[in-house]
C-alpha cells in the first residue's frame, strides 16, 4: 500500500496519527478522481492500492 501511496507522490509517514492520514489520503484520492471510480469506495480504493502496491499474493502467469 505504501509503495502505491509513494508512486502517486503521496508520503505516509509512521509518525503518531497514522490511520487518520491515511484515511484523509484515501478521501483526497477519491475526491480527485472523477469519473474513473464512481461508486468506489475507501475500502475499494485501500485494496486497489494493497494490490498495486505488491502486497498481495501474486498470480501465476497465464499460458
Amino acid at each position: 500500500m505504501t509503495q502505491a501511496l509513494d508512486a502517486l507522490g503521496f508520503a505516509l509517514t509512521r509518525a503518531s496519527g497514522r490511520y487518520g492520514r491515511y484515511m484523509d489520503l484515501l478521501d483526497t484520492l477519491l475526491s480527485h478522481s472523477g469519473q474513473q471510480a464512481e461508486g468506489w469506495t475507501a475500502r475499494d480504493l485501500d485494496t486497489a492500492l494493497y494490490w498495486i502496491g505488491g502486497n498481495g499474493h501474486q498470480l501465476p502467469a497465464s499460458t
